[in-house]
């Protein structure tokens, strides 16, 4: 039986992806073995498949990745295989040559929406511009198209947050729009619109066997769910035999990106990674921009490696730097440029490249400093929909425990933190703030404030294995000397029992002068506010029950005051519990009275406010 010709452009492309993947795959492995022979150079054989073993097995190895993103990448492969059934982003592109300069809005609109990537929106381009779509709305489909995509969409909510994913839904609808603007500024001033590839473009339909450039020439009737769709007219059957074809199709970036994630995170120094992610570094777009041109970067797989960019550094990430990686990445892939250069004038490759990388950095540095707060990490639970936290004095946190995150630190001086212990399922989540302030009746009347602790509550809740319940001890070490009940005792009841629908007892040491397992047994999380003075309160036996409480899967806060020479020293007791978690309170800073925290969620609470309590549901699915 005669093998049935490949198409020439797409198999070129394929086979480009294929060997790109392959290839940092294969340069991944290559790190683990450097990483062996550096440290491990007596028993390499050994220690070599230790370690994939770890890599793939181990806390935050890749079958644990692939099992918190399953979900999320099915949900945009069920809604990317219905678009394809129906033919909805076709159905769009047909429109573009009705609407004049503003098929530049829609275009970048379509590119949001549709689920091609770079290399897939490429043909349909080349099949509008021979149709007569003017360069500058095709420019912005080009260049909005491998920023977003539905799976994207869905991938990116599960590894940055609903904060992230919007962001990134913007970006790419600006990106495109900047494309198309500047292409149709030029075209009014000589560049010239026609003439635009090497050779003519024959007339016809691509998807003809007898189409007369091979280049072009598209076997894509030959694929499994055309072959059904021509058999059968059924719109269901035809849906999943498109959604089962895209399974490997986007598959194979989603598992390249986790296994590329999880070796960064794993293997690469983290001082490297800081040098270029870190906060301060005033060019770190800049690097990141060029540094991603010669690097595949799939939209599918970018959410996923900066995910695990994130989690190996010490501190915050420069939220500039991030977005450079999620823009400047997928919209200079390699495949893509190599088709660009084969088939378009050179003029049109400089302005294709020339405007993503110029966009690249202006949305970087523009959004970047507008809607991203740089002492922030977004993806803290306990931040969402929070804008603003009461500041005044406070304690420092240092950590020795990779596990633990920082989320808010302004002037690289850490306040708030959380323990990531809680994902291998053993243990609760745990929460570290270095400020009484946020916790006083006055500061209550910040609303990001009250937003703030009901998300602490709520997600300590959600990370213990005890979920189902509903009770909080919130136990003040006050007995003589510091912070009494009266200071926060009516502000916290009213969040925890009133608006959260928490059962919450409050009780200050002097009444309550020994924590007891006999006490812990009746509750589902501990509060614990470090208001003693000076001394350390906590015996041994406390101390042990406290662990054991955590130990059972059940959740802490730790909340310190500053180490302050004129009032005394507020860490004692929070020290005594936060030492075994890699956390120690130290020195004291005085910050401003309201600190800012997401221009991003103050946004959410207008316009997509509304949207945020629809993601809810993907939680509850997971569970």
């Amino acid at each position: 039986m005669k093998r049935k010709e490949e198409c020439q452009l797409h198999s070129k492309t394929k086979k480009t992806v294929n060997r790109t993947l392959l290839s940092l795959i294969f340069l991944g492995l290559l790190l683990v073995l450097w990483h062996v022979w550096i440290h491990h150079r007596e028993a390499m054989f050994f220690s070599f498949f230790s370690e994939i073993r770890i890599l793939f097995t181990g806390r935050a190895g890749i079958f644990m990745e692939l099992k918190e993103v399953f979900l999320y990448f099915f949900i945009g492969i069920l809604i990317a295989g219905y678009i394809r059934t129906y033919k909805l982003h076709i159905r769009l592109r047909k429109i573009l040559t009705r609407f004049g300069v503003f098929s530049i809005f829609l275009s970048a609109f379509i590119g949001v929406f549709s689920p091609l990537c770079s290399c897939g929106i490429l043909t349909t381009v080349v099949a509008l511009l021979a149709a007569g779509l003017p360069l500058a709305p095709a420019m912005a489909l080009l260049v909005s198209s491998p920023l977003m995509s539905p799976t994207a969409f869905f991938l990116t909510l599960n590894d940055l947050g609903v904060q992230w994913t919007i962001v990134r839904v913007i970006t790419a609808f600006l990106m495109g729009v900047l494309a198309g603007g500047i292409t149709h500024w030029l075209s009014k001033r000589g560049f010239e619109d026609s003439g635009l590839f090497l050779e003519q473009i024959p007339d016809g339909d691509f998807h003809d066997h007898d189409y007369p450039d091979e280049r072009l020439r598209c076997t894509c009737n030959e694929k499994f769910s055309n072959k059904i769709a021509r058999k059968t007219k059924n719109k269901f059957i035809i849906y999943w035999a498109k959604t089962y074809e895209m399974l490997w199709l986007i598959g194979k970036y989603v598992l390249v990106g986790i296994i590329v994630g999880c070796i960064i995170e794993r293997y690469i120094p983290s001082s490297y990674i800081y040098n270029l992610f870190g906060q301060g570094g005033k060019l770190s777009p800049v690097w990141v921009t060029f540094g991603s041109i010669p690097i595949f970067l799939h939209q599918i797989s970018a959410s996923s490696i900066l995910f695990h960019i994130k989690a190996s550094l010490s501190g915050i990430i420069d939220n500039r730097a991030a977005l450079a990686f999620l823009i400047g990445g997928p919209v200079t892939a390699i495949p893509a440029m190599i088709l660009l250069w084969s088939m378009f004038k050179k003029k049109v490759f400089v302005l294709y490249l020339s405007i993503s990388i110029i966009g690249t950095l202006f949305f970087s540095y523009t959004l970047g400093n507008f809607l991203f707060v740089p002492h922030v990490n977004l993806q803290s639970p306990m931040l969402s929909n929070v804008s603003s936290l009461a500041g005044g004095k406070s304690a420092i946190i240092s950590k020795s425990n990779d596990l633990i995150q920082i989320a808010v630190a302004p002037d690289k001086k850490p306040i708030v933190a959380y323990s990531e212990a809680y994902i291998e399922g053993t243990e609760g989540g745990i929460v570290f703030d270095a400020g009484w302030s946020r916790f006083l009746n006055d500061s209550l009347k910040i609303e990001g404030n009250k937003e703030y602790i009901k998300n602490i509550a709520l997600w300590l809740k959600e990370t213990s294995n005890h979920a189902e319940g509903n009770r909080i001890l919130v136990y003040n070490t006050y007995v003589d000397r510091g912070m009494n009940n009266q200071f926060f005792q009516e502000g916290l009841q009213s969040i925890l029992s009133e608006e959260a629908k928490f059962e919450v007892d409050i009780f200050a040491r002097s009444a309550v002068p020994f924590l007891t397992k006999q006490i812990l047994e009746h509750y589902d999380q501990l509060w614990i506010l470090s208001g003693q003075v000076d001394d350390v309160p906590f015996s041994s036996d406390e101390i042990a029950d406290v662990y054991a409480f955590h130990d059972s899967g059940k959740s802490l806060l730790i909340v310190a005051g500053p180490q302050d020479g004129t009032n005394g020293d507020w860490t004692g007791a929070a020290n005594q519990v936060a030492q075994k978690y890699g956390v120690r309170f130290n020195n004291v800073t005085i910050l401003q009275d309201e600190i800012p925290i997401s221009v991003v969620n103050h946004l959410c609470k207008g316009a997509f406010r509304g949207l945020l309590p629809y993601f809810g549901w993907l939680k509850w699915l997971r569970k």
